[in-house]
């Protein structure tokens, strides 16, 4: 099979479970269209785009998205038979995606081909820090090593998650309270269920590629 048959196997599998088990995932759902949302109620708080508050609620909201997105990849992990405690799960995960970021935009400022580079074979580096139990450190090196296994399928993965990323830098040039507002709770609903599956999709490649 090929690559991008395999990738979009795992998308429909992933589409799948999310609507076999809503009791898992809808909850999660609501609390990232509520994270994404928050920002609207800003100006009614009084909180300016140039104030510190603003600065700590927007870190707030970035730390809570990973908590969401952490509890969907324990809730995989438990289903693999694995265990784990959120306590560990949110710090973990944030820490080394903010790791993973640094090294793509400083591969990005170098040249662009070490930041591709970062961008796909660093990868799976978030994901073996809390999925792998027998993993001690040295977590870009392995991400490295089983992302070789199927660059290809990665690589799909992963521009899906820049492009969903990205996505967001379209809203920035709304200036209409209304319009915005309108706006963004629309972009928001397709964007809490695609991050929702794209987190089923990364978990599920990690897992496969593991067993290869």
């Amino acid at each position: 099979m090929s690559s991008l048959n395999l990738f979009w196997d795992f998308i429909k599998a992933s589409n799948r479970e999310l609507f076999a088990d809503k009791k898992n995932y809808f909850l999660a759902f609501i609390a990232l269209l509520c994270i994404a949302n928050i920002e609207l109620l800003y100006p009614l708080l009084g909180i300016s785009n140039e104030s510190t508050s603003y600065i700590i609620f927007s870190l707030l909201s970035t730390v809570f998205v990973f908590f969401v997105i952490s509890q969907v990849v324990l809730i995989e992990k438990k289903k693999q038979g694995g265990v784990g405690e959120l306590a560990y799960f949110v710090p973990t995960y944030l820490l080394y995606n903010l790791y993973y970021s640094f090294l793509f935009l400083f591969g990005l400022l170098l040249l662009f081909i070490p930041g591709v580079f970062a961008l796909i074979f660093f990868a799976m580096a978030p994901l073996i820090a809390v999925l792998d139990d027998e993993a001690e450190g040295n977590y870009f090196s392995k991400s490295r090593i089983l992302v070789k296994k199927n660059v290809k399928l990665v690589a799909f993965a992963v521009i899906i998650n820049l492009i969903l990323e990205c996505s967001t830098l379209l809203l920035i040039p709304i200036q209409d309270p209304l319009l915005k507002a309108v706006t963004t709770f629309l972009f928001s609903l397709p964007d809490a269920y695609l991050t929702l599956l794209m987190t089923l999709v990364m978990v599920k490649i990690y897992y496969f590629l593991k067993r290869l």
